[in-house]
């Protein structure tokens, strides 16, 4: 037969294990939790970089188009979006290519080197439809980079998200 003194005993074993018990569940649900809200702030920063990345290639195009070229061409953009610290660094490079006539003031224009002729209207690339042959138009490639930081990295480093498009003018 149990007596009080065994019964109280065998009580404090058992609250123990199960005090030990609740705090490594509670551990690994803070652990899960805590992975839970990295990853999601790493998801948020890449689709903001994502979207001022089409953003700011969008704004890039119009100025251009709406740019003279004949004074002179635009061919980097920089700006800054957000808090100083926290913030996303946007660059853009803008890369003209066509007839050296119609960009005579663009000092980063791409010539042809070899595998298609832009003198040449049988060349690789046909006319646009309209008659005007590819002698009469501007393409552009840009290159949008989005720089910001990790919130969760402790080292601090930056991460770049790229976008390269290429557009017909």
């Amino acid at each position: 037969m149990m007596t009080i003194k065994s019964k109280k005993a065998f009580s404090m074993i058992t609250a123990i294990f199960v005090i030990v018990i609740m705090a490594t569940v509670s551990a690994l649900i803070m652990n899960v939790t805590g992975k839970t809200v990295k990853a999601t702030t790493q998801q948020y920063q890449k689709e903001q970089a994502a979207l001022l990345a089409r953003s700011y290639t969008e704004l890039a195009i119009l100025n251009v188009l709406y740019h003279d070229r004949a004074i002179d061409c635009i061919e980097q953009i920089t700006d800054h979006f957000g808090d100083v610290s926290s913030g996303y660094d946007i660059r853009i490079n803008i890369k003209y290519l066509g007839n050296d006539t119609l960009l005579s003031e663009c000092n980063n224009t791409i010539e042809s080197d070899g595998t298609f002729d832009l003198n040449n209207k049988n060349s690789t690339w046909t006319d646009d439809g309209l008659g005007t042959g590819i002698n009469n138009t501007i393409s552009l490639i840009v290159d949008t980079y989005i720089t910001y930081k990790d919130f969760d990295d402790p080292s601090n480093r930056d991460i770049t998200f790229h976008r390269r498009t290429l557009q017909k003018l």
